[in-house]
């Protein structure tokens, strides 16, 4: 599984209606820039592509300094990460979860971990059992209408 856990390719596949997306590899010139740029509908936003096995996101601090200054200037940006391991006696089941989180709350989510900030959405089964209806409303919802906690 690649580092962001397939789900630059997944998301394109599964919202592909409507969005535009773009790649970004800034490399050296921007580190920090999230993974994709996407357009739907007029809304332009930024979503950031991690892979855990565990409850941690592996945000690095060019991420969440990205993510933070984004919200600070009234800018929405997400972190998609996906939770997955195959199981085993001491992890239990396996999983294949997506969690959505708002970037506004990037620097609670690299200090807590997955559990320690309240998603904008979880889903579990892997991606055929994610709702994608759901997660394309989400990325797409005005600023506005955010739950009233989240800084964004």
């Amino acid at each position: 599984m690649s580092v962001d856990g397939g789900l630059r390719g997944i998301f394109r596949d599964k919202l592909r209606r409507g969005f535009h997306w773009v790649s970004i590899e800034t490399g050296g010139t921007g580190r920090g820039v999230p993974d994709s740029e996407f357009c739907c509908d007029g809304v332009e936003r930024w979503i950031e592509f991690k892979q855990t096995d565990g409850w941690t996101c592996p945000l690095l601090p060019e991420q969440v300094a990205f993510h933070v200054a984004r919200a600070a200037r009234g800018g929405v940006s997400f972190v998609a990460t996906r939770r997955w391991h195959d199981g085993g006696p001491r992890r239990g089941p396996a999983v294949d979860e997506l969690w959505l989180h708002p970037g506004a709350e990037a620097l609670a989510l690299k200090s807590t971990g997955l559990r320690g900030v309240e998603p904008l959405g979880r889903w579990s089964g892997g991606p055929s059992g994610w709702d994608w209806d759901e997660v394309r409303a989400l990325l797409l919802r005005r600023a506005a209408d955010a739950r009233p906690e989240a800084s964004w």
